[in-house]
């Protein structure tokens, strides 16, 4: 009988212990987390503004900024990543400007850094 309970001991928790049948999908790299559309809005006085930034995996994307429901600005640019520094080149009017800021996504939320000054945009829907 104890050769039993030492046996049952030994077994049990192999026995109890459960295999996920879920597999873990890949984790996505910060570039593929980064396609797609990121808004955030603000108030002032009378006023809603809400900025788009959408980026395509081609490297090119769109700002859009949005006044009280309607689009007051739009500038496409090109983007490049390189570990979670994005550099955006907007390109308006035959000028390029070019801006480098730190970013980081935690879900649904882009975190976008420059010097000690942080915005975070939320994942457009739709």
């Amino acid at each position: 009988m104890k050769k039993i309970l030492l046996l049952m001991a030994i077994i049990l928790p192999f026995v109890l212990t459960s295999c996920d049948d879920d597999k873990d999908e890949p984790k996505q790299s910060l570039e593929e987390q980064l396609i797609g559309g990121w808004a955030w809005s603000t108030v002032d006085g009378p006023n809603t503004i809400t900025r788009f930034y959408i980026f395509n995996s081609d490297h090119n994307g769109k700002e859009q900024i949005d006044l009280n429901g309607h689009i007051s600005t739009e500038v496409n640019f090109t983007w490049s990543l390189k570990g979670n520094i994005l550099t955006v080149s907007f390109i308006q009017d035959g000028n390029t400007e070019t801006v480098s800021v730190e970013i980081s996504i935690d879900g649904d939320v882009l975190h976008i850094k420059q010097g000690n000054y942080t915005i975070d945009y939320h994942r457009a829907k739709g």
